[in-house]
């Protein structure tokens, strides 16, 4: 019962990705408007099923209707689509995790948690780190069944007083609130590390990537923390722009986390935010 397309992305099945609750799925099925296959053959015949009562409505001789179908028990194997995975290897945002994350670790007894659910924004980036450098060993990926779950956890207790968050800036960033209020409450002795990943949109076709609503840019997600943050040197806030300020913000944050600000927030900016300018100015037109 795998559940996650970010397989696909790294050409393993990650042992997170496993779905054992299957209650809710035997409840729906129970529906008269949801059709569960378990077979090639059962899907076929629904789909053509479905593909009829689409063509007789289209035709006026059917009303309109609504069916589910529930695929339960088919394992496909899909070519994996990682590509090249050097760039990923060489590139800025690696080079930034080995660094920030290998200090962030020093001195712990246990391996420190990476709290997150997968996303595509950073799920090859994570997978590499974890699974081919050194400094990844010294963490443990804890993936949770949303990203709000993910980020729900992120505020409970952990091993050594810290843990990392990453996140794509839809849905998790969203339910964030309690989990910085357990960081930040208190008399200090926790830190939270909380990476957010965006999509690059390059293309046209870039805009409808899955679970990708339309939103407004900036991001949310360090405007959002920014609520519960009580002073100034509780918190980091700080965007991550690629290879032009890559090493600023790698020494940046790592300062920021050795001694001990309890919130770091890193944005990580999608390729087309990258390598801007701001201009201020005041232009006159007309005479």
């Amino acid at each position: 019962h795998k559940w996650a397309i970010e397989d696909n992305l790294v050409a393993e099945t990650e042992k997170e990705h496993v779905l054992y609750n299957k209650d809710f799925y035997d409840l729906i099925q129970q529906h008269g408007r949801v059709c569960t296959c378990e077979n090639d053959l059962e899907l076929r015949e629904t789909i053509a099923l479905l593909s009829r009562r689409t063509h007789d409505y289209l035709q006026g001789a059917a009303s309109p209707g609504l069916s589910v179908i529930v695929v339960r028990g088919i394992d496909v194997t899909l070519p994996p689509v990682i590509g090249d995975i050097s760039p990923i290897i060489k590139s800025p945002e690696m080079a930034f995790m080995r660094t920030v994350l290998g200090q962030f670790a020093q001195g712990c007894d246990h391996k420190v948690p990476i709290y997150g659910c997968s996303a595509f924004e950073y799920i090859q980036y994570l997978h590499i780190f974890m699974e081919t450098m050194p400094e990844g060993k010294k963490y443990q990926y804890v993936c949770g069944r949303t990203d709000i779950q993910a980020a729900h956890m992120c505020g409970f207790e952990q091993p050594e007083g810290k843990c990392v968050l990453f996140i794509n800036d839809v849905y998790g960033v969203n339910s964030l609130g309690e989990s910085l209020r357990q960081v930040l409450s208190g008399f200090g002795g926790k830190q939270l590390l909380l990476v957010i990943w965006h999509p690059s949109l390059l293309s046209l076709i870039d805009h409808f990537h899955l679970h990708r609503p339309p939103m407004v840019w900036p991001s949310l997600g360090p405007e959002l923390c920014k609520y519960y943050v009580r002073t100034e040197r509780d918190a980091l806030f700080i965007d991550f722009e690629g290879a032009a300020t890559a090493a600023y913000v790698t020494d940046t944050v790592s300062k920021a986390l050795g001694k001990g600000t309890p919130l770091v927030c890193v944005n990580v900016l999608p390729e087309q935010e990258r390598d801007f300018v701001s201009l201020d100015i005041r232009v006159k037109t007309g005479k």
